[in-house]
């Protein structure tokens, strides 16, 4: 009767003639880490997107705008930084996590730059990118517990003012739209 050999087994019988299978699943494993870190960007960045819109007072005011999305690069773009340096063993290729620090410390500066200089933000985008920020104001006027009666005559001007100005905003949104789609109809 045989008894079982201690001696490494024959990787070569596994793997095809590979005397490496640990090697190639260690690498696999570590390639899934850096997929799960692409993922878990573009999921921060898409919730970044959308949570900023939590001060908004209704859902009508929920307009997208190019200052959402610098704003959502911004708070991303750091977490990338963050997680590489927090889960540095999850992330063992030093070289490609240098790059992708750099990376994040770029697209940071990018947004940041972006949204200072008001990067692509013409008449339409102002509009859309004020609309939440008017609407974050009506918010906090009717949710603040106000009890000074100068500070609630100032909320009552500020709901009234908000509220003038975002249907203007929307209107014109749609005028300077619809200018613009005559004008791309005109050309064709």
């Amino acid at each position: 009767m045989k008894t079982p050999s201690h001696q490494p087994e024959n990787h070569e019988s596994m793997n095809n003639g590979s005397t490496t299978p640990k090697i190639e699943h260690k690498n696999s494993h570590h390639s899934g880490s850096y997929k799960k870190l692409l993922w878990m960007m573009l999921i921060s960045f898409v919730l970044m997107f959308f949570l900023m819109y939590a001060m908004i007072d209704q859902l009508t005011n929920m307009v997208f705008n190019i200052n959402q999305f610098y704003m959502a690069g911004l708070m991303a773009s750091p977490m990338l930084i963050v997680e590489l340096v927090l889960m540095a063993k999850m992330y063992p290729d030093k070289k490609l996590n240098s790059i992708l620090i750099l990376v994040g410390f770029g697209t940071a500066l990018a947004f940041f730059v972006s949204i200072r200089k008001q990067t692509a933000v013409g008449d339409i985008q102002f509009l859309k990118s004020m609309i939440p920020h008017h609407a974050g104001a009506i918010l906090m006027v009717e949710e603040s517990k106000l009890e000074d009666p100068e500070v609630k005559k100032l909320a009552e001007e500020i709901i009234s003012a908000q509220n003038r100005e975002i249907e203007f905003m929307k209107a014109k949104i749609k005028q300077l739209e619809n200018n613009e789609y005559q004008k791309d109809g005109a050309l064709k």
